[in-house]
């Protein structure tokens, strides 16, 4: 291991602890405890040297390990004993003099007196130097322990003066006053303002998509989405839920004195060495604020359509579509089906200096380098609407809109397609013969529809079986005979099953792909369309000329050992097979 790589800050002081000959042995003892391979022990290792931090602080931010499994290595790795500390604990009387900032900087806590010998239990057992000014300021002997961070931080807050609140006050507005000051120091404390941080870091290392802050009545419940999936995770911040919740509306400029009414926001924050965009949203709820953070990786925005995950069937479809110099190229599907992410691979198909790009959105996700990119502003008057209108007057080649919300809309992006520009755009429904229907039912006349509307995809997104651990799956026969009509030839085999290991979390899956039933307009169907043909006899008519549909697609990567046919079935049903 290199010399400048340290576990925690070692004191030049010796003895027992006192060097740096135990982090080997700390080393072995996590590995011993299977959480963690060698191959990402090396990788937190590296990291912990680019950040310059600690190699147990990393392994915890990253969640490669639980705070508990290293703070135990630590303490068996330096021969100390490890202390929980319970929320009865106290610091003694003898220790008042200890300035609480001190032992914040510190990550330590007196809690224990017998005799002369006072314990200190510390996140970081090797800093020698607390543990000498703490026998300093109180003359006692000071035996160290090895505790968790968060409940000594936890420990800590407890012990803080809250005189603000006990003060006697004259009306409602000064108690109200005080303490929106008490919570403002409480948000910009180290204890908050690393939980902030380490969840951060963790929620990008698990590639999470969301990160979900519930207000409970024991204190924070605290969530990750990664691959569509939430997974709680062990965050215990005691004793201030709410300046959490505070710390974060302080990052996203938002008012934290209202916490009746829900509010929004954007920032831009570097972590990992990784621009993220994080779009938060908090609603009151009956035990407090609730605050969900949308992950906006801006790497996500440079995905091309070949790495989408889409079947090559699927993606010949799209590219002939978007490649056509007038008409509309429609995605749909619900919620977090990958929608906006395919129209900017689309858009980066497209781009070239030849052309005008311009996109309307709300709220533009992604920044993309050759796109005027439009953000929506209804609450200045700038709706979807008024945007497109002044776009159309920019002498554009091509239009992304980001979602087909309403007739105005609708009437919009079709006198676009008209007019000669490709126009690119979500609208949501489950199908895309329904997308014909619901263009109807807003308004759109059907021969409008059938005249420019090039493509429908209806898309979704499937978790991607881990390659480490997938094992092959053993199915039923009469499972596989339900299925067969979907493959040609010979019984389909070759599927696989999500089982769980070390590098996807214990899920089974790691990252995600699309799948997408593609149905180009040729002639046929604008016949169809301008006579009104119910949606099922024009979802046969179209899987007659070649498209595959959503359960087909999906089946079709289960065999290519893309996904598992549990995820197929969950994600897109059985109603078809």
């Amino acid at each position: 291991m290199s010399g400048d790589v340290h576990l925690i800050s070692p004191s030049p002081s010796s003895g027992a602890g006192g060097t740096v000959d135990w982090i080997g042995r700390f080393e072995e003892e996590i590995l011993r405890d299977g959480q963690i391979d060698s191959a990402r022990l090396n990788r937190a290792r590296s990291s912990a040297a680019r950040a310059g931090e600690p190699l147990a602080t990393v392994l915890v931010k990253l969640g490669l390990c639980t705070e508990s499994v290293v703070s135990t290595a630590v303490a068996r790795a330096m021969d100390l004993p490890h202390r929980t500390l319970l929320p009865t604990d106290t610091l003694p009387p003898e220790c008042a003099n200890i300035k609480l900032a001190f032992l914040r900087t510190s990550e330590a806590v007196p809690v224990e007196l017998k005799g002369n010998r006072l314990l200190l239990v510390m996140a970081n057992p090797a800093d020698l130097e607390c543990a000498d000014a703490v026998a300093y300021k109180t003359g006692l002997k000071v035996d160290r322990a090895v505790g968790l961070r968060s409940e000594i931080l936890a420990l800590i807050e407890r012990q803080a003066p809250i005189e603000v609140n006990s003060l006697p006050v004259s009306i409602g507005a000064a108690t109200e006053d005080a303490d929106l000051e008490r919570l403002i120091d409480l948000a910009r404390g180290a204890p908050v303002v690393r939980w902030v941080e380490d969840l951060l870091a963790l929620a990008i290392e698990a590639s999470a998509s969301d990160i979900h802050i519930e207000s409970e009545r024991t204190g924070l419940r605290v969530r990750i989405r990664v691959d569509g999936a939430l997974q709680e995770i062990d965050r215990p911040l005691d004793g201030a839920p709410e300046a959490a919740v505070s710390r974060i509306k302080i990052l996203a400029k938002l008012n934290i004195a209202e916490r009746r009414l829900p509010q929004d926001g954007r920032i831009r924050v570097a972590v990992q060495g990784r621009e993220i965009d994080l779009r938060i949203a908090t609603l009151p709820s009956l035990h407090g604020e609730t605050v969900v953070l949308r992950l906006l990786d801006q790497s996500a925005g440079h995905l091309t359509l070949d790495h989408l995950g889409l079947s090559a069937h699927a993606l010949e479809m799209i590219r002939n579509a978007v490649a056509r110099p007038h008409g509309m190229m429609l995605v749909t599907g619900p919620t977090g089906s990958g929608k906006t992410t395919t129209l900017y691979a689309c858009l980066r198909h497209l781009i070239s200096p030849e052309l005008k790009f311009v996109s309307v959105e709300d709220p533009v996700e992604y920044e993309i380098a050759g796109v005027t990119q439009v953000q929506v502003k209804p609450e200045i008057g700038l709706g979807f609407g008024q945007a497109l209108r002044s776009v159309l007057r920019h002498d554009l080649n091509v239009l992304m809109i980001g979602e087909i919300r309403d007739l105005d809309s609708a009437s919009i992006a079709v006198e676009a397609a008209l007019t000669g520009h490709s126009i690119l755009s979500t609208i949501h429904t489950n199908s895309a013969p329904a997308t014909v229907t619901r263009l109807i039912e807003m308004g759109i006349e059907d021969y409008l529809v059938a005249s420019t509307v090039n493509a429908i995809s209806a898309q979704r997104l499937l978790r991607r079986l881990c390659s480490e651990c997938a094992r092959p799956a053993a199915l039923p026969t009469g499972l596989l005979e339900r299925i067969m009509p979907h493959f040609s030839g010979d019984m389909p085999n070759g599927f696989l099953q999500s089982v769980g290991c070390v590098k996807c979390r214990g899920t089974g899956f790691r990252g995600r792909l699309s799948v997408a039933e593609v149905m180009p307009v040729s002639g046929n169907i604008q016949t169809a369309i301008m006579s009104r043909m119910p949606e099922q006899e024009l979802r046969a008519l179209a899987i007659s000329e070649g498209m595959l549909p959503l359960i087909c697609e999906g089946l079709r990567q289960a065999q290519a050992g893309q996904t598992s046919l549990d995820e197929v079935f969950a994600v897109l049903g059985t109603q078809y097979l």
